[in-house]
């Protein structure tokens, strides 16, 4: 061939090889030697292999999707037998391979005979020592290890507090306790594995310059001055997103079997509902997305209905979310299908405790911190906590860490749990007019205080016992121990104002010498009314701020300032221990509450609720165990 003729139909044999390249699969043939087959693994003793069809060599297995729609233009050798393709293709067939190599896995565990039960009753150390590691890697039953989605994080960097970095570091621990390291987990924080800075801590020996304090205490605002910012160290699966949601419950969720059980912790920040649905309150993702109880509740019918899924929630206003276990989360709508429970920091209307940038996990006081600590038996740092059992069975129940939580936790928060919202929708604390129960089949809340007690659960009986000695309250009915609390509760309120005015003093001070130094430097330094002005930006070098300090100085100004600041601070100390004496009596009324509630059901509702809620309370007072069945 003449070589115009053959540069005529050159573009076309291009064109023919870049098709070739890309066709089925984005992948070719290899073209260079053939990579050699693994040998195949060779079953153990007793294994049985899963048996899988050959695969056309040149597609991709079917359940792996599309490949990559946009990969880049180099050519790489592709792993397994497709032969070369862009590095973009090489990765997904990659994740594919090794997520097959997972599944593989799974399928040799599962396909493996079960062992025959011994001709002794006492297995010879060998066979011990099997059943350990067996404990370790399955639950009592033989079922598969508790999944778990940890998710959280701020809405944005600086709401991103590290105390909710530090949850998760102590959640893993806490696992580690129980044996639970080798559950699936899937984690979801803030902006997921993105380098830019996203975490927001203060660390005490950060020092902050006196000038720069006084500008932002006279001229602008403290809010923030200490606190500085870094990248999350969790190493998430991905941001705390709805996307990421919608992904893992489609790939991980939908898939679980009645031999799972899911747990789902959230640690974040939430909002409140609307005035005509306060119930449906909502929690926070990374970008300030707003995430809504019913949604969420509507979402997670994609988990099949008899996997049981034990939620706890951490943020303000979290108890909406108890509502998770009505139909598209509304009472109104009746029970949902699936098996759900859930423990909440605090009721619908409240904000909860929790959320610093401090960087020392003594100072935190919040509900998981107290939650988790009961079910592990070590704190935080590391020391030994007394385990709550309180029906004497052994083991820690998720409703026994909520009463420890009710009990202990020094905070404003007001902890509930799921069947406190079936009880408070279907039950009655006094016998309707119209009913046709006689009236001896029903309690009142005046009842004896010891035949509240005897009614009650074990755990509520500890936190009715437990409060009353915190309280003070000694009264034996129950109506008149209720009127003590509230009694208490109005006594505190009383005192509360009086703190409140005292303070208001003190604030009024300080905002007067406030005002008079901020006069003064305005008066003097007219640049600093915009922050950006070069003159004003001057005054933070040493020897323009030593003129400054010297002017508010002068008469001792500065530090009648501070002096009166700190005696507001005080006055704010006292009234927050007030409030947290508050709460306690708060809690102690809704557990008295619930005890009623509980006995009433049935005469209100009938058996077959009454029957629902037995099955609500046996997942609530299920454990968080490595060996135990159920949830």
């Amino acid at each position: 061939m003449h070589l115009n003729e053959t540069m005529k139909h050159l573009p076309i044999t291009l064109l023919s090889i870049f098709l070739l390249t890309f066709v089925k699969g984005y992948a070719c043939p290899p073209t260079e030697e053939p990579i050699e087959p693994k040998e195949a693994p060779k079953p153990a003793a007793g294994e049985i292999l899963p048996v899988k069809k050959p695969e056309d060599s040149r597609r991709f297995p079917q359940h792996w999707g599309q490949p990559p729609k946009i990969q880049t233009r180099d050519m790489v050798k592709l792993p397994g037998k497709w032969g070369r393709g862009s590095s973009t293709l090489a990765k997904w067939i990659a994740e594919n391979l090794k997520r097959d190599a997972e599944e593989d896995r799974k399928s040799v565990q599962e396909l493996k005979p079960k062992p025959k039960p011994p001709a002794r009753s006492e297995p010879p150390a060998e066979a011990k020592e099997k059943l350990v590691e067996k404990k370790q890697a399955t639950k009592g039953s033989g079922a598969p290890l508790p999944h778990f989605l940890v998710w959280g994080g701020g809405y944005s960097a600086s709401g991103n507090q590290v105390s909710l970095e530090k949850n998760v570091l102590y959640f893993r621990r806490v696992l580690g306790e129980l044996n639970l390291l080798k559950s699936p987990r899937h984690l979801l924080f803030a902006d997921g594995r993105d380098k830019g800075r996203d975490l927001q801590f203060m660390d005490p020996a950060f020092d902050i310059p006196e000038i720069n304090r006084a500008f932002a205490e006279l001229l602008g605002s403290t809010k923030g001055i200490a606190n500085q910012y870094r990248s999350n160290g969790l190493a998430p699966n991905g941001p705390s997103s709805l996307a990421e949601i919608d992904k893992w419950l489609n790939a991980t969720a939908s898939k679980l079997t009645k031999e799972d059980r899911l747990m789902i912790y959230f640690t974040g920040h939430g909002g409140k509902g609307d005035k005509k649905t306060p119930q449906n309150t909502n929690l926070y993702m990374w970008n300030n997305q707003k995430f809504k109880m019913n949604d969420f509740s509507k979402r997670l019918d994609k988990i099949p209905a008899e996997v049981p899924v034990v939620m706890v929630m951490v943020q303000c206003y979290s108890g909406g979310f108890a509502n998770f276990i009505f139909k598209e989360g509304d009472p109104k709508k009746g029970m949902a299908d699936h098996s759900r429970a859930g423990f909440f920091a605090t009721v619908h209307d409240r904000v909860a405790a929790g959320c610093t940038p401090d960087i020392r996990e003594e100072n935190y006081q919040e509900y998981s911190t107290n939650f988790w600590e009961a079910l592990c038996g070590k704190n935080r740092l590391g020391a030994k906590v007394e385990k709550p059992d309180f029906n004497g069975d052994g083991k820690i129940s998720y409703a026994e860490a909520h009463a420890h939580v009710i009990i202990s936790s020094e905070t404003i928060d007001i902890p509930i749990k799921t069947s406190d919202a079936f009880l408070r929708h279907y039950s009655k604390t006094s016998r309707p007019k119209d009913a046709k129960t006689p009236a001896d089949a029903w309690m009142k809340p005046g009842a004896d205080y010891a035949g509240i007690l005897k009614q009650a659960s074990p755990e509520d009986h500890a936190v009715l016992e437990a409060l009353s000695r915190k309280l003070g309250l000694k009264e034996k009915q129950a109506d008149k121990r209720s009127k003590e609390a509230r009694d208490l509760m109005a006594e505190l309120e009383k005192q509360r104002k009086a703190l409140a005015d005292q303070k208001k003093k003190s604030d009024t001070e300080r905002n007067k010498i406030k005002a008079k130094l901020a006069g003064e430097i305005r008066k003097r330094w007219p640049e600093v009314s915009n922050p950006f002005h070069p003159n004003a930006r001057m005054l933070l070098e040493p020897t323009q701020s030593e003129q400054v300090m010297a002017l508010l100085k002068k008469e001792g100004a500065w530090n009648k300032y501070l002096k009166a600041k700190s005696a507001s601070a005080a006055f704010e100390k006292k009234r927050f221990e007030l409030d947290k004496r508050k709460v306690k009596c708060m809690r102690f009324l809704r557990v008295m509450e619930n005890v009623v509630l509980e006995k009433n059901l049935e005469v209100a509702a009938g058996a077959e609720i009454s029957a629902r809620y037995k099955k609500l309370r046996a997942l609530e007072n299920g454990s968080l165990s490595s060996n135990e069945p159920g949830a």
